[in-house]
C-alpha cells in the first residue's frame, strides 16, 4: 500500500473526527489562556515611588536633586519625587509612597564640617521587601554621593582659588558621575523566574508533548482489527502507517506550538524580542522532532504491554526531569547528571530564558548527540522491521 494511500486514509478519518481536535485543541488554549490571565491578575507593580523632602535648600542639595532626577538613573522601575516634610509624611502613612528621603538643615555644613552627609531614610516599617529594598538603595545612593561630594571637598581644598561658578561646573559633573548608574557604579542585577511565568512556559512546554500524545493516540483509533488484517497482507505496511500517524501528529502539533506561544508573547509581555525568533524556532524544531522520532520507535519495536510501559516513562522524564513541574536546579548531581544531557531538559531550560529573559545558553554538548542518537535508533528499527 503506497504511503499516499496512507495519507488519504488518515485524512477521511480526521475530517469524520475533526470534532475531536477541536476540543482538544480548546483545552489546551482555555488551560493557556487561563494561566496567562492568572499571573496578569497576580502580578504586582514592581516599580517604587520614593520622595525626597530638602530642608537644607543649598546649592548643594539641588545638584543633588538635579543629579537625581526622576531616579532613572539610580535604577529600574524607580519614580523620585519632591515633596515638603508634611506631604511625604502624609503619602509614606498611606502607603501612597514606599518611602522617602530626608535632607536635613544644616546638612552641607555638617558634610564640610565634620564629612559626614546626615540624610534620614523613612520608611512605613523595617520588615517588609519594600522597605529593605529602600534600604538598600539608600545604602547605595548614599555611598556615591559620599565619593562625588568627597571629590567635591578635595578640590575646594586642593584649588582654594576656584571661583564659584568653577566649583559649581566640578561639582555637577562629579554628582552626574557618580549617581549614574550606567557609570564606574553600574550594577549588574541578578535575574530570577517569577514562578507563575516559569510553569506557564513549563506548561507550554508540556502541551506540546500532550497535544503530540493525543493526535497520535487518537489516529491510532483508525487502526481497527479489520484494518490491520488487511495491512498484514502488505509488507511493511504497519510500519508505513505508524510513520505516516507520527508525520500527521508532528504536522497538528506543530500548528499548536505556533498558536500556543503566539499566545505566551502576545499576552504574557515578557522579555523576549524578535531578534531571537530563529534560535527560539530551532529549539522547538528539535523538540518537535525528538517528539516524533521517539513516538515511531516505541510504536515500530514495542507492542501491547511494552508499548504502554515505554510511553509511560516518556512521560514521567518530560513531566519530572524536564525541569517542567520541578526546577532542573534541584535535580542536580541526581543520576551523575545525565538528567542534564536529556533533549528535553535541554529544550525547557532554552524556552525558559529565551521568552523569560531574552537570553541564549550556551548549546549543550549533548545537543548535536541526542539527534544523531535518536535518528540512529529510529533508523535501525525501521531496517529491522523492514527485513523481517
Amino acid at each position: 500500500m503506497s504511503t499516499l494511500k496512507l495519507f488519504n486514509i488518515y485524512h477521511s478519518f480526521l475530517i469524520k473526527k475533526w470534532y475531536l481536535l477541536v476540543y482538544i485543541l480548546l483545552l489546551f488554549i482555555a488551560l493557556l489562556g487561563l494561566m496567562i490571565g492568572i499571573q496578569h491578575f497576580n502580578q504586582k507593580d514592581d516599580s517604587f515611588t520614593i520622595g525626597i523632602v530638602d530642608k537644607d535648600q543649598s546649592k548643594e542639595t539641588k545638584l543633588i536633586l538635579n543629579a537625581v532626577g526622576d531616579g532613572q538613573s539610580l535604577g529600574d522601575n524607580l519614580n523620585i519625587e519632591h515633596y515638603n516634610e508634611q506631604q511625604a509624611a502624609k503619602l509614606l502613612k498611606s502607603k501612597k509612597i514606599d518611602g522617602y528621603f530626608l535632607f536635613k538643615e544644616g546638612m552641607t555644613k555638617a558634610f564640610y564640617k565634620n564629612g559626614e552627609l546626615p540624610i534620614v531614610v523613612n520608611t512605613y516599617d523595617t520588615q517588609s521587601i519594600e522597605s529593605i529594598v529602600i534600604m538598600q538603595l539608600t545604602d547605595s545612593v548614599y555611598s556615591r554621593l559620599m565619593l562625588s561630594m568627597g571629590g567635591a571637598l578635595s578640590y575646594t581644598h586642593v584649588y582654594e582659588d576656584a571661583s564659584d561658578e568653577e566649583l559649581l561646573t566640578m561639582m555637577t559633573d562629579m554628582l552626574f558621575t557618580g549617581l549614574n548608574r550606567n557609570g564606574s557604579f553600574e550594577e549588574e542585577p541578578v535575574k530570577v523566574y517569577d514562578t507563575a511565568s516559569y510553569y506557564i512556559v513549563a506548561f507550554y512546554f508540556v502541551s506540546i508533548f500532550f497535544f503530540f500524545f493525543s493526535i497520535f493516540s487518537i489516529l491510532k483509533m483508525n487502526q481497527k482489527n479489520a484494518l490491520k488484517e488487511r495491512l498484514s497482507m502488505f509488507h511493511f505496511s504497519y510500519e508505513k502507517l505508524t510513520i505516516v500517524r507520527g508525520l500527521f501528529s508532528l504536522i497538528y502539533t506543530a500548528i499548536w506550538s505556533c498558536f500556543g506561544l503566539w499566545l505566551i508573547l502576545k499576552f504574557l509581555n515578557p522579555d523576549f524580542e524578535m531578534y531571537n525568533w530563529p534560535t527560539l524556532l530551532i529549539y522547538i524544531v528539535y523538540y518537535l522532532f525528538t517528539l516524533t522520532a521517539i513516538f515511531i520507535f516505541i510504536d515500530v519495536t514495542a507492542r501491547q504491554t511494552f508499548n504502554y510501559v515505554w510511553k509511560i516513562v516518556l512521560t514521567v522524564v518530560i513531566l519530572i526531569f524536564s525541569g517542567a513541574t520541578i526546577p532542573v536546579v534541584y535535580l542536580k548531581g541526581l543520576f551523575n547528571n545525565i538528567i542534564d544531557m536529556s533533549p528535553f531538559t535541554i529544550v525547557m531550560n532554552q524556552l525558559l530564558e529565551l521568552i523569560l529573559n531574552n537570553y541564549i545558553l550556551n548549546i549543550h554538548p549533548m545537543f548535536y548527540w541526542n539527534i544523531l542518537i535518536v535518528m540512529c535508533l529510529l533508523v535501525i528499527s525501521l531496517v529491522w522491521r523492514y527485513r523481517q
